[in-house]
């Protein structure tokens, strides 16, 4: 999973470094054995965890960084073999008292309260992951699970013949595009995403399924853009340094099926050009896609200026990053919704 870390703030990148400092400081063996690349990817293990941290106090929202310190201790379980759940646990908790004991040094006093409150939540969320035990991939069946268990199949197999072969067949047979996208498509992809944070799967085995899916859904095209058009225009795009694209691709791609008229602006767009854009465009609809929570105040900021600059245009806002929180209603945005067809209907029924 490619992941491009945010610019931090100024007194938060001291917190980095003074954390980062102290773990050296504290095992002059690792200290000693570390290269170049690997002391590299500490610090940015450490900045990680911290812009996470970041992002719940300026959301003010305590269950993103419980929700992340769940997500951590299922990532890294089945790394670190030598190691049980319980010490896994107790590594965990060292490090977020380590983080309690360095911002005293490089936080103002104010955001002190709501910093422990955030890392007492992650402490409890991981032993409760400890107690509950190893996850499993999820197995609830869906509407096209023969469909999704085949196409998933064909991607952790290499199969790219085979994986397009079977989304063309599933339009020949019926089945409509955006449901091919959005319950065939898009479920086999949350379920490769799922498979890599378990490391049942290779991040170069991820890029891999995003690319065949990419060429897949493509051979739609002239479908696609071949639809009526509606006179309406959206413009979507991935917020500030976000990588993660193909929902963003596919919403854009069911718009233009619906007679829409999309502007896909694509992966890690800057504020100031997504403004340019708008002013550019005039759009009906603006779309802005989420995948890592880190990256929301960027779009919560993206929201407002849209907002002051261009009032007239509707607001929608989605992606991986807004699951199992409702951080969204407090923003001044039309629609939050996890389903491309559900936003490309609720456009069609409002403008």
């Amino acid at each position: 999973m490619s992941l491009l870390l945010m610019e931090q703030d100024a007194d938060f990148l001291k917190l980095t470094n003074e954390i980062f400092t102290r773990q050296l400081a504290a095992n002059h063996t690792l200290n000693n054995m570390l290269t170049d690349r690997a002391r590299q990817k500490m610090y940015q293990d450490v900045k990680y965890n911290i812009d996470f941290l970041y992002t719940a106090l300026c959301l003010e929202d305590d269950g993103i960084y419980a929700r992340y310190a769940r997500w951590l201790y299922q990532l890294l379980t089945p790394l670190m073999t030598g190691c049980s759940r319980e010490s896994l646990r107790d590594i965990m908790t060292e490090h977020y008292e380590l983080i309690r004991t360095c911002m005293s040094k490089t936080l103002s006093y104010e955001k002190h309260d709501r910093l422990h409150r955030l890392l007492n939540g992650a402490i409890k969320a991981t032993a409760e992951e400890c107690d509950a035990g190893p996850p499993a991939p999820s197995s609830a069946p869906v509407k096209y699970e023969k469909e999704v268990t085949r196409y998933l199949d064909c991607l952790l197999q290499s199969d790219t013949e085979g994986a397009l072969a079977l989304v063309t067949g599933c339009v020949k047979e019926g089945i409509p595009l955006d449901d091919v996208c959005s319950d065939i498509v898009a479920e086999a992809m949350r379920r490769v995403g799922e498979l890599w944070h378990l490391h049942l799967i290779s991040v170069d085995m991820e890029h891999y399924c995003t690319s065949v899916t990419q060429m897949a859904l493509s051979q739609f095209y002239p479908l696609i853009f071949g639809q009526p058009r509606k006179g309406k225009t959206v413009l979507i795009a991935c917020v500030g340094s976000e990588l993660h694209e193909i929902g963003a691709r596919m919403i854009a791609d069911l718009f233009e099926y619906s007679g829409w008229d999309s502007i896909y602006l694509g992966a890690a767009v800057p504020v100031e050009t997504l403004l340019s854009a708008a002013e550019k465009y005039q759009p009906d609809l603006i779309a802005l896609s989420v995948t890592m929570p880190q990256h929301l105040p960027l779009c919560r900021n993206a929201v407002e200026q849209l907002r002051e600059k261009f009032p007239k245009p509707k607001i929608a806002v989605g992606g991986n990053a807004f699951t199992d929180t409702k951080i969204w209603k407090s923003w001044n945005v039309d629609i939050y919704t996890e389903d491309a067809k559900a936003l490309v209907q609720w456009a069609d029924n409002t403008l």
